[in-house]
C-alpha cells in the first residue's frame, strides 16, 4: 500500500490553487448541479468488466462496507441556510456526513510521516471557517448519500475534518498545501487549509477524498493493482516521481494535457491518451485520483474543464473500471449510483 501521501497536494499545490482559483471558479461555481439519471455502461477493453476482489495476499474476500441507514432518509433537514452561524454548520455536516469538523485552536498542527513532516497553523476566523465549509459542502453534496460515513476501513471509525490556516512542510520552501490526507497515521484525517476570505480548493478536497476511497478499497481487498495495470500502456511503470512533476520535468507521453485544468494540448490523439496530465504518472494513487476530478468538477458545477476526457477509449475504460470498484465496495441507493453513472455516460 501505498503509505507516503503528503507529497500527493505538496508537489503540485501552488499550480493547482492558482490555476483553479483564476481559470475555472469564475465559471463553474455560476452553473447549477446536474441531477440525472442513468446506468454505467460496460467496458470495452481488454480487462474484465467485473473487477477482481482480493486481499493484499491474493484470496478472495468480502468488503467491510456498513450500510448506513441515511441511504433513504431525508436529509434535507441539513440543509445549509443563511444565517447559519459556524456551531449550526459544523453540527448539520457534522450529522449529514457522519465526521468530525476541527477548527480554531482545536486543530492538530503536526502531521509525520516517516519521510516528512508537515505543519498547519490554526485559522481563528469563524467568518473564513464558516465560508470555506459551504464549498466543502457544496462538494460533499454530490456524492452518494451516506458515502462519506463509509469510507473509515479497519481500526478507523470516523473520519476527522481539519479546517486550518497555511500549512508548510519541513524543509520545502514555497508554495501552499491545499488539502492533504495519509495512509499511516493513527488517525484516518483529511486536512484542509482555509484561505483569506474562506477561500478552499473544493476539487482539492475531492481529490484527496479519492486517496481515501482507495484506501478502503486496499483494506477491503476490491482493488488489484495487477488488474490496473493491464489498462496502462504496454511496458509502462509508474515513476513514484513527484519531484519530476513539480519541476514540470514528465514527458507528456500519454497524456491529455501537461496539468491540471487545461484543455488538451499535448500531440497525442485520443487513441494514445492514458491519463489525465502528467501528475498522474506519479502512481496509481495518483493516476485515479486525477483522473476522477474532470468528473467530480462536472457533477458539482455540472462544467467539464477537460473537455472530451473520457470520450478517450483507455480513459474511459479505466474510469469505467473505477467506478464498479466503488461500486462494489459502497453501499449506494438507485438514483444517486444512477446520477453519477448518467453524467459519466454524458461526457463520455
Amino acid at each position: 500500500m501505498h503509505n507516503n501521501k503528503f507529497k500527493t497536494m505538496a508537489v503540485a499545490a501552488a499550480a493547482l490553487m492558482s490555476v483553479l482559483l483564476t481559470s475555472c471558479s469564475n465559471q463553474v461555481q455560476q452553473t447549477e448541479k446536474s441531477r440525472t439519471a442513468g446506468e454505467i455502461s460496460q467496458t470495452s477493453s481488454g480487462v474484465s468488466s467485473e473487477p477482481t476482489t482480493q486481499t493484499s495476499s491474493g484470496s478472495s474476500a468480502e468488503p467491510t462496507t456498513a450500510k448506513p441507514l441515511d441511504l433513504v432518509e431525508d436529509l434535507s433537514k441539513y440543509d445549509l441556510k443563511d444565517g447559519d452561524s459556524l456551531e449550526q454548520i459544523v453540527s448539520k455536516m457534522e450529522s449529514k456526513y457522519g465526521i468530525d469538523i476541527v477548527y480554531g485552536n482545536d486543530i492538530r498542527t503536526e502531521f509525520k510521516d516517516e519521510n516528512e513532516t508537515l505543519r498547519a497553523k490554526p485559522n481563528t476566523n469563524d467568518n473564513e471557517i464558516a465560508a470555506a465549509l459551504k464549498d466543502i459542502d457544496e462538494g460533499l453534496n454530490a456524492l452518494p448519500k451516506g458515502f462519506i460515513k463509509q469510507l473509515p476501513y479497519g481500526k478507523h471509525k470516523i473520519l476527522k475534518m481539519y479546517l486550518t490556516g497555511p500549512i508548510t512542510i519541513d524543509g520545502v520552501d514555497g508554495g501552499g498545501v491545499p488539502a492533504f490526507t495519509s495512509d499511516s497515521d493513527e488517525e484516518l484525517y483529511l486536512t484542509i487549509e482555509v484561505l483569506e476570505q474562506g477561500v478552499v480548493n473544493v476539487p482539492t478536497v475531492l481529490h484527496e477524498l479519492t486517496h481515501i476511497i482507495d484506501f478502503k478499497l486496499h483494506y477491503d481487498g476490491i482493488i488489484n493493482e495487477d488488474d490496473w495495470s493491464k489498462l496502462n500502456p504496454e511496458g509502462f511503470t509508474y515513476d513514484n516521481s513527484y519531484g519530476d512533476s513539480l519541476a514540470g520535468k514528465k514527458d507528456p507521453k500519454y497524456c491529455y494535457t501537461t496539468d491540471h485544468y487545461v484543455g488538451h494540448n499535448t500531440d497525442n490523439s485520443n487513441d494514445d491518451i492514458w491519463f489525465y496530465y502528467c501528475y498522474s504518472k506519479v502512481n496509481a494513487y495518483e493516476d485515479r485520483a486525477t483522473m476522477l476530478e474532470n468528473l467530480v468538477i462536472y457533477r458539482i458545477w455540472n462544467y467539464e474543464v477537460a473537455e472530451g476526457l473520457y470520450k478517450c477509449p483507455h480513459m474511459k475504460a479505466k474510469m469505467e473500471y473505477y467506478l464498479k470498484l466503488i461500486e462494489k465496495d459502497f453501499v449506494m441507493n438507485a438514483s444517486d449510483r444512477d446520477a453519477w453513472a448518467d453524467a459519466f455516460r454524458k461526457i463520455s
